[in-house]
């Protein structure tokens, strides 16, 4: 009852501004907050736990019976997630707790409830807290105009979520009528698109719902499908994203989350896959649900067929050769399509008339397994995005368009889903386990990350090898943006060097301050740090400014191209890949800072080869027509 005099949550914001200040120590903080919410619903429960109804005469209850009916009311709705919920809601707060141990909630239950919402109620409460503090320094320069633009951004929010909410009121509404009227007039007729009609709309019909969403998922599974797939075969700007999400995966490899991936993917193999596909139709079979059999072989034989043919067309390479024969082709994935047929179509048979908390706890499960095991897919570099994304929209229609004929032509069978599930999640941890026990060993060696870095030497780079390297920058979309006119061969250090006597630095670095910069009118352009750009996933290795004027500065960014090249007999140096712009700053209203940058490529790189030239350094600079300029250091 202290809580509804002393709100606990503006203690602990109060003492997350302290250690945004870095008077109070966080670990401390967190401590003190998590162990004193922990011991406040604690007390609270063991009082209503040791006195039960004696309470309700006992000061200060009895002159808040109000308080206490609407206590039990939430409790009786929610139940044990009560706890949890009124840690973040101030009327019933104080006296959840205390009703919970009145109703004989048991002691175990309560404690796993109590700890893990009191370390969200601190969490959600400190770390906006450490935010402010820390932000306090800057509050003098930037607080009028960040409130405006947090004000700008809630109020967006806030109509965001109210254009929402109506438009679902109202398509509701509409869409209801519009139902109505159709199956109205579908009653009238005897053929077959009024059978359609009212199988999809009817709501006498229980079935009427299932089968209206496979219908939207095998349209739209089936749209997207043949979109990726022509992507594929016409070589669109998903092709140049498949390689930045392959090495953006790479690059994020850790030894200790590949062993958790390599389990994963296992399960959607077919080690995996055929003892679970035989324990299913053992089942059936005993249970002689003959047709619902029928289903389920032709649901994981024709998706493997499937899989096989494109394949065998396609003949797409993987990312990484590390298979034989049919399967050293990548699209589409067979583990992502096996697992969306597999787990997706088990998941329609249990979920077939079961209540609607069931239903809902099936297809997450389906969907979580499906979806680990696709991820694993992308994370060991066995496929591309491409393949994965085609192979599940290809799963996802062909589950859609056997849901429809089964909930159709099968409807007289039940199917014992309690014998299937158990079955299958036995099948699968046992099946699992064994592939596990057998392959993790090798899978370890097929699945290893390769190396990127690795250097090829380009010897015949001054001739013609430099039209082998790549003309564009290659956005995290797959796009084509600015053209690569630069392609320096050098030591990062050396590189770094020649650029400093030539006056070009080191921009500022991302941090708090300089990121405030961007709120205020007037913020000169060399204080302002150098946005990000992306090639292939990676962002730039070295960058570098040179100050034209207080609003304009040239910025050159280089990535490594992978090779490396051997000038005059020297020991071969890395070759590097670039892209020199004009960027001009901006005061919109004299209310932020922006940059700007100038598409006349042309005029930068004149700019940057100017100002080496004025050097006369020890280097070569070439132009080539319709090509980059050439830097031997």
């Amino acid at each position: 009852m202290i809580g509804t005099v002393v709100p606990g949550s503006s203690v602990v914001f109060a003492a997350g501004i302290l250690v945004g200040l870095g008077v109070v120590e966080p670990a401390w903080a967190a401590a003190s907050a998590v162990s004193g919410a922990i011991l406040g619903d604690g007390i609270s429960f063991w009082l209503g736990r040791r006195y039960r109804e004696q309470l309700r005469g006992m000061w200060p209850m009895r002159s808040l019976g109000a308080l206490l009916e609407r206590g039990q009311a939430f409790f009786a709705q929610h139940g044990a997630m009560s706890v949890f919920m009124a840690r973040f809601l101030g009327p019933v707060r104080a006296i959840v707790p205390m009703v919970a141990g009145m109703s004989s909630m048991s002691r175990t239950r309560f404690t796993s409830v109590n700890v893990i919402s009191a370390i969200a109620w601190a969490a959600a409460h400190l770390l906006p807290g450490v935010v402010f503090g820390a932000s306090l320094q800057l509050a003098g320069a930037v607080s009028s105009r960040l409130a405006i633009l947090m004000a700008g951004v809630a109020t967006a929010i806030w109509a965001s979520v109210l254009a929402i909410r109506l438009i679902h009121r109202c398509a509701r509404s509409f869409f209801l009528s519009w139902r109505d009227r159709t199956v109205a007039w579908a009653q009238k007729g005897f053929g077959f698109r009024s059978r359609v009609i009212l199988s999809l709309l009817d709501p006498e019909r229980p079935e009427s719902a299932a089968l209206l969403t496979a219908a939207v998922v095998l349209l739209g599974s089936a749209w997207a499908f043949l979109a990726i797939l022509e992507d594929l075969i016409s070589n669109d700007p998903m092709v140049g994203f498949d390689h930045i999400a392959f090495e953006s995966l790479q690059n994020l490899r850790t030894s200790w989350v590949d062993a958790p991936m390599i389990v994963v993917t296992e399960l959607g193999g077919v080690r995996v896959a055929i003892p679970v596909i035989a324990a299913v139709g053992l089942v059936l079979g005993m249970r002689r649900r003959w047709r619902t059999l029928g289903y389920w072989v032709s649901a994981v034989a024709f998706a493997q067929a499937l899989v096989w043919i494109l394949k065998s067309t396609l003949d797409r390479p993987r990312p990484i050769a590390m298979y034989d024969a049919v399967e050293q082709f990548s699209f589409p994935s067979g583990h992502a399509a096996t697992s969306v047929v597999l787990y997706g179509f088990l998941a329609v048979l249990l979920a077939r008339g079961r209540p609607p908390a069931v239903k809902w706890a099936v297809a997450l499960t389906a969907v979580l397994l499906i979806g680990f095991v696709s991820f694993s897919r992308l994370y060991l570099g066995a496929h591309w995005l491409s393949d994965v994304l085609g192979s599940i929209t290809l799963g996802m229609a062909w589950v859609a368009l056997l849901s429809i004929a089964y909930l159709q032509h099968a409807q007289s069978e039940n199917v014992p889903s309690a014998a299937l599930a158990g079955v299958s999640l036995v099948t699968l941890l046992v099946a699992g386990g064994a592939a596990v026990a057998t392959q993790y060993a090798a899978d370890l060696v097929r699945y290893a990350p390769r190396s990127a870095a690795t250097l090829t030497l380009l010897s015949d780079w001054q001739a013609t090898g430099w039209r082998e390297l790549p003309a564009h920058r290659t956005d995290v979309d797959g796009d084509h943006e600015e053209p690569l006119t630069v392609q320096w061969v050098g030591a990062s250090n050396v590189i770094e060097a020649d650029l400093q006597a030539g006056g070009w630095h080191r921009p500022p670095p991302w941090n708090l301050r300089t990121t405030a910069s961007w709120l205020l009118p007037s913020t000169a352009i060399d204080l302002l740090p150098v946005l990000e750009k992306f090639h292939r996933g990676a962002q730039a290795a070295l960058t570098f400014e040179r100050l034209l004027s207080p609003s304009q500065r040239l910025v050159l960014r280089l990535w490594p191209s992978g090779h490396v090249v051997d000038i005059g007999g020297q020991k071969p140096s890395a070759l590097w890949i670039g892209v020199v712009t004009l960027e001009c700053v901006r005061h919109p209203f004299n209310a932020v800072t922006l940059v700007s940058t100038e598409p006349d490529f042309a005029d930068a790189l004149a700019r940057f080869t100017a100002s080496l030239q004025a050097q006369n350094q020890s280097w070569r600079i070439e132009q080539r027509d319709g090509g980059p300029v050439d830097l031997i250091h």
